[in-house]
């Protein structure tokens, strides 16, 4: 007779949110978290390198693993002496009662996203158009086939022609011309689809939804066919994060195997249904009455959206499957619309220059412009264009996630409590700043550390090489047991009990971001043979972009040495260039005419990318003599 032996499992309670989970001996903690459904920041997906999984073990610590070599880089003898543990990293050894507090800073909150952009007029001309007919009724001498009733009734109108159904619409036919009594209305394509039939008259309800897949957010609009405007619009975090905060790390999910790759496109097609859902409910539409969806999405993403494998993107030489515009079912991929709801996607250029650039392109018209033109959309991955009508070239910048608070000590996504904004006095070299929020301060976002690094090179607590400079007038610039840092807020002022500084490691992460963004422009620019001086206007994309403040980002070195008078925010733009493209089929070509043309540099190809990053390694960069007139 074989004995089952019980597998030993320990009680995991959260006390503050009242939650608890059975776990197996060998879970992490941070699996215990994910279990009671509670979302803590977890940017480097569980490998550990982050330290944002911040955790307190409150009791039962003798069922808990000891504190790896890991987890010692981000939390200090104190915070270890104090029960702080990184969650991905801290396995349950034992079975026993185990108490978790999850700090305020380590909990994610709705991040400050941004949806609206900047959209040039464009004249309406969807791909699909609603017909209603009435059809003569079958009869004993007249038996002619439901579909060929329906074609020659179509075409009888004069504009219609090579006329083939849907299987969707096939399917609903013989049920929708008698339940509409011989009269129906017919949505088709501009080549002769049949992609529905519904019974009686609806040609006034003809509607569209266009998506931006980032790898932050999802931002998502619901359109009206007939006259082009947004009826709905709403936003979310992309559910994929605690699979990594960057490409790579989710690359490296799917690549294990179609399991992970399905998981990963259910979450973000879960969360577009979700976004359908919302934006339908504020403008009373069904989902069904949405007839064509549109995505873009850098290479990865939108990949993913769509099952397809990216696991050679992250390989050199960084092929994307497909260079060009792709389209399929909505319902092939499970998004939740009409039945014969058509999914469009715009086209990639490379690796890591995807859909989401040419939507970006396509919305500022930089590919129209008689003048040189630069055109940035800072994340993750920064996506780099510069050029006119003429010529356009390309580049993905590894800016790395520093931008979104990761790897920075006290960094945080720009949620409530996220300091956004920082000036230091030049006298007293004191900090003054603002919550997200208005309430006290839990970290700092992206924003707020370019902020800091600028004020601190303006001040003198930095040097040109990004050193923080001991300076014992002042005790917010301090060198204790380790690294040298600046504090921003004194642990009375948090929400932690704790100081938020920036420390010198901090400063280091800051300059391979910058960097990484400065040389791409200072390469493209030289690819062309043209001065980076000689751009006439610089597009800031995206929300990272418009949330920093243009002064300090040139002070750093990590926008071009240029008046600031040519900078302009245009938010969104992936979104923008993903509505022209859903409302007109003239831009939805005009993407991909963009997709031949643009050029893609690969930066670690470059033979003077290194001394140029190296270069760009200073504050603001190594030839820097002066900062340009406002």
């Amino acid at each position: 007779m074989t004995t089952v032996s019980k597998v030993s499992e320990s009680q995991v309670e959260f006390p503050e949110q009242q939650r608890r989970a059975s776990m197996t001996v060998g879970r992490t903690l941070l699996d215990a978290v994910h279990a009671v459904r509670l979302e803590v920041s977890n940017v480097c997906a569980g490998r550990g390198v982050c330290g944002k999984c911040r955790v307190v073990v409150t009791s039962g610590s003798e069922f808990v693993s000891p504190p790896t070599d890991l987890e010692r880089m981000s939390l200090s003898e104190t915070d270890i002496k104090e029960g702080f543990r990184i969650a991905c990293c801290a396995r349950i050894t034992a079975a026993g009662p185990i108490g978790i507090q999850i700090p305020p800073e380590s909990l994610t909150e709705a991040h400050q996203l941004l949806i609206a952009g900047i959209q040039p007029r464009v004249e309406l001309k969807p791909i699909l158009e609603k017909y209603f007919i009435s059809l003569p009724q079958a009869s004993l001498t007249d038996f002619c086939p439901d579909l060929e009733r329906l074609v020659d009734a179509l075409e009888a109108r004069g504009n219609l022609s090579l006329l083939r159904p849907g299987y969707s619409a096939l399917k609903e036919l013989p049920e929708a011309i008698r339940k509409g009594q011989w009269n129906v209305t017919v949505t088709v394509t501009d080549e002769g689809l049949i992609t529905w039939i519904d019974a009686g008259r609806t040609d006034d309800r003809l509607y569209g939804f266009a998506v931006d897949v980032g790898t932050t957010k999802l931002a998502a609009y619901l359109v009206d066919l007939r006259s082009g405007i947004v009826l709905g619009k709403a936003s979310m975090t992309n559910p994929q994060i605690p699979y990594g905060a960057d490409v790579i790390s989710r690359i490296a999910y799917v690549s294990k195997g179609h399991e992970e790759l399905h998981e990963l496109q259910r979450k973000v097609v879960d969360a577009t249904n979700t976004l359908i859902q919302e934006c339908c409910a504020q403008a009373a539409v069904d989902p069904k009455e949405i007839f064509q969806v549109v995505i873009v999405g850098n290479t990865a993403m939108h990949h993913i959206f769509l099952g397809i494998a990216p696991k050679y993107v992250a390989r050199a030489p960084y092929p994307a499957v497909l260079r060009s515009s792709f389209q399929t079912y909505a319902s092939e991929v499970g998004v939740t619309a009409n039945p014969g709801c058509l999914l469009s996607a715009l086209p990639c250029v490379a690796g890591f220059v995807g859909a989401d650039a040419i939507a970006d392109i396509l919305a500022t018209e930089i590919h129209k412009s008689q003048l040189l033109e630069l055109l940035v959309d800072i994340g993750t991955n920064t996506e780099i264009v510069i050029g006119d009508q003429r010529r356009l070239v390309s580049c993905s910048s590894p800016s790395g996630p520093a931008f979104e608070g990761a790897q920075i000590k006290h960094g945080m996504r720009a949620e409530t409590g996220a300091i956004e904004r920082i000036w230091i006095d030049p006298a007293t070299l004191d900090a003054e700043y603002s919550t997200i929020g208005g309430v006290k301060p839990r970290g700092l976002c992206g924003s707020a550390v370019i902020d800091a690094v600028a004020s601190m090179r303006r001040t003198g607590i930095l040097d040109l090489k990004g050193m923080i400079v001991p300076n014992t007038d002042s005790k917010r610039v301090r060198s204790q047991s380790g690294p040298t840092e600046y504090v921003v807020a004194w642990k009375e002022e948090t929400q932690t009990g704790r100081d938020i500084v920036i420390t010198q490691r901090d400063m280091e992460e800051i300059k391979l971001a910058k960097a990484a963004v400065h040389s791409g422009i200072i390469i493209l620019a030289k690819h062309l043979k043209v001065q980076v001086e000689d751009i006439t206007r610089v597009f800031v994309a995206g929300a990272f972009g418009t949330y920093v403040d243009p002064y300090s980002a040139r002070t750093i070195g990590m926008y071009p040495n240029i008046p600031l008078s040519r900078i302009s925010f245009v938010g969104n733009t992936a979104g923008s260039g993903a509505r022209m493209a859903l409302i007109s089929k003239e831009k939805f070509l005009e993407a991909q005419k963009i997709a031949e043309k643009l050029e893609y540099l690969e930066l670690a190809a470059d033979p003077d990318f290194q001394k140029e990053f190296v270069n760009s390694l200073y504050i603001p960069h190594k030839h820097a003599t002066k900062q340009a007139r406002q």
